[in-house]
Parts: C-alpha cells; sequence; structure tokens
C-alpha cells in the first residue's frame, strides 16, 4: 500500500511537520509513505506570485500522482481559509484522478468556522467538498460535533490524534522536590497565553519563591517578554531557552515538574503530549483536545477562563506545588496515559488501520 501525504517542508517547524515525521519514520515496512512538501509563506508574496506559485504546486502534484499513483492521499489542512482552499484543490484534482483521500483537520479556529456555518457559499463549498473525501479525521470530540452539526456525513468522520515518542521524555522515579521548574513550551505567540502565564508569575513568587519558570519555544513575541520582564522582580524567576531540540529539548522537560499550556486555542498539541510522556502535571485551558485529554485532579488541571485569568493560572500553580503527593500521582498517571494511548507506535497503528480501510472500501 502506497500513501502520498501534503505537508508543509519537513525542515519546517510545527505540529503536523512533527507528525507526518513520526509517521514516515515509524511505519511498518508493508506500507509505503510519501511526502510532497507544499506551500510558501505566501502572505509575504504580492498576489500575481502566489498564483504563480499554487499553480506550479499543483502541477507539480499531478505529476507526482502520476508517477507515484499512489493508493491513498493523506491530506492536512488547517481549518484556515488559505490552508483548506489549497487542500480542497488537491482534493479536486486527487478525486479526478481517481485516487481515495482522506483530509485530517490538524489545526482548528473556530473564528472561521462561524464564517462557513453562517455563511451560505462557504457552507456550500465546504460540504460540497467534504462529501468527496473517504474519511475526515479531527482530534476532539467538538470538532466531530460541529462538523455533523452543519451537515458532514457522521459516518465519514473519526477522531485521531498526535503522537509522542514517549520513551524519549520518560524519566523513572520522578523526584517533585523544591526547587520547583513550570515549563511553557510552544510558539511565541499572543494566543499561547504567554502574558497571562507572566502575569501570573508575581502571584505565585508571593507565595514561594522556591521556583523557576521556563519559557521553552521561539517567535514573534520573544523579544517583547523579555523585555517586559527586564529590571522587574520576576526577572530572576523566568529563563528563556529559545527554540530547542534533541536532547537539549528532552533534558528540559525531564528536569521540568509541572507544563502549563494557557493558549486560547488548540487542537491537541505536540507538546501536551510531550509532557505527559515526561510525567508532568498539566495545566491548561480546556481548549480542543485538551478539554477530553485532562481530567481534573487526575493528571493535571482545567482552567475555567479562556483567555486565561492570570490569577486562575496562579491559583491552579499554587495548588499543586503545595501538594507534592499529587504531583507525583498525576506525574505516574501521565506516564501510563502516554504510553497506552499517545506513543508512535499506538497511534501509528491505528492510522495503518484507517488507511486499510479507505484502501479495501476502494478496491
Amino acid at each position: 500500500m502506497k500513501v502520498l501525504i501534503t505537508t508543509w517542508r519537513l525542515d519546517n517547524k510545527g505540529g503536523i511537520v512533527n507528525y507526518v515525521k513520526l509517521l514516515i519514520n515509524n511505519i511498518n515496512n508493508n506500507l509505503q509513505i510519501s511526502h510532497f512538501a507544499h506551500g510558501s509563506k505566501l502572505k509575504y508574496h504580492k498576489p500575481h506570485i502566489v498564483l504563480i506559485i499554487w499553480i506550479y504546486q499543483f502541477v507539480k502534484f499531478c505529476i507526482i500522482l502520476d508517477k507515484k499513483k499512489p493508493d491513498l492521499i493523506h491530506l492536512n489542512p488547517s481549518l484556515i481559509k488559505i490552508s483548506v482552499i489549497r487542500d480542497f484543490i488537491f482534493l479536486n484534482i486527487s478525486k479526478s484522478m481517481g485516487f481515495p483521500v482522506l483530509i485530517f483537520f490538524r489545526g482548528w479556529r473556530w473564528s472561521f468556522f462561524e464564517k462557513i456555518k453562517n455563511k451560505t457559499l462557504w457552507k456550500y463549498v465546504f460540504l460540497t467538498n467534504l462529501s468527496k473525501t473517504d474519511k475526515i479525521l479531527v482530534l476532539s470530540k467538538d470538532y466531530k460535533e460541529a462538523l455533523i452539526d452543519i451537515g458532514v456525513d457522521k459516518d465519514k468522520i473519526e477522531i485521531s490524534s498526535t503522537m509522542v515518542e514517549s520513551e524519549l521524555y520518560a524519566t523513572e522515579n520522578k523526584n517533585f522536590d523544591k526547587p520547583y521548574n513550570i515549563l511553557f513550551c510552544g510558539h511565541m505567540v499572543k494566543y499561547k497565553g504567554i502574558y497571562e502565564l507572566l502575569d501570573a508569575i508575581p502571584i505565585i513568587t508571593d507565595y514561594e519563591k522556591d521556583l523557576n519558570f521556563i519559557f521553552m519555544g521561539s517567535g514573534p513575541e520573544l523579544k517583547n517578554l523579555k523585555k517586559k520582564i527586564e529590571g522587574k522582580e520576576i526577572n530572576e524567576y523566568v529563563t528563556f531557552t529559545g527554540h530547542k531540540t534533541g536532547e537539549e529539548k528532552y533534558d528540559i522537560y525531564k528536569k521540568a515538574h509541572l507544563f502549563v499550556l494557557p493558549s486560547y486555542t488548540e487542537g491537541f498539541p505536540n507538546v501536551a503530549l510531550e509532557a505527559m510522556a515526561a510525567g508532568l502535571p498539566i495545566i491548561a485551558t480546556p481548549v480542543g483536545a485538551l478539554k477530553y485529554a485532562i481530567e481534573d485532579g487526575k493528571n493535571g488541571w482545567k482552567l475555567e477562563s479562556v483567555p486565561p485569568r492570570p490569577d486562575e493560572l496562579a491559583e491552579k500553580i499554587i495548588e499543586l506545588i503545595e501538594d507534592p503527593d499529587l504531583m507525583k500521582e498525576m506525574s505516574e498517571n501521565n506516564l501510563l496515559e502516554a504510553k497506552s494511548k499517545y506513543d508512535v507506535k499506538a497511534v501509528t497503528d491505528d492510522i495503518i488501520k484507517i488507511y486499510r480501510e479507505i484502501c479495501f472500501d476502494n478496491n
């Protein structure tokens, strides 16, 4: 069985690219996966250049399909305008050439979904194209219900997951002694709740000073975040590591005690699974699949406020750091959860089953 997957170039950052890399590296020998790299930073180009880039990509895609003749096309759009339009064109090219198509919605923007739901033309385009797919995957029960609500065939939709190489992050006999390392990892943009987390730090350090806040990642707000704490008392409690990969990244996770992800919106972020695999209790907003992956009191705490309130963030963090036994219990639960449900082997096996079902139904 031959599968062609589309994403950004594999040397890019991001959850979708990481997912495809893991899938390619962990697939079994009976299945061949090839990759079609699409995309350019289109917003930086003039409209006529964008058009040329897109035409080139679609012509190249046709040539690849004709040459490789895959058994299945696996598209990975985010629910944003330009991504949906591009992948719907890929969908129509694939179906016109007789290939089955799986669409996996990786990112999800509720604001764009509301436009699809309430604008007649958008809804028609969306439903018409999704009716041509052979299978639709989403990252959360909420997303599945939203698609069914606007008329997508419920039998086509399944809930899937991101995945993690759990053995790279796991730490046996993790201790929860002070000083506590509280970790945020992700793209440094406002909607990740990074400023609210910074604003929570003075409240927390008034209660407990034997701790460190680690911000791992890069992005457009990193310079502003550093500037925000210059000369302030919280500066001594905050470390910005920049983007880290490989052993450096694993080591930061292993030395952390608590993971905080106060995002305004998410699908099912890789960093949450990495935190689980490292045995970290998680405090996060109840957005996307996090709403279901985190069980209050079992493997972390869900915040009530979205966007998060700094005082609520502080309250939940303090509640955990004053109870090391609970942190230890949550840690063990997350280690088990990551290994049994989200490890690359478990998720890859599920994806292969879906691939085989689609190919079987089309033969």
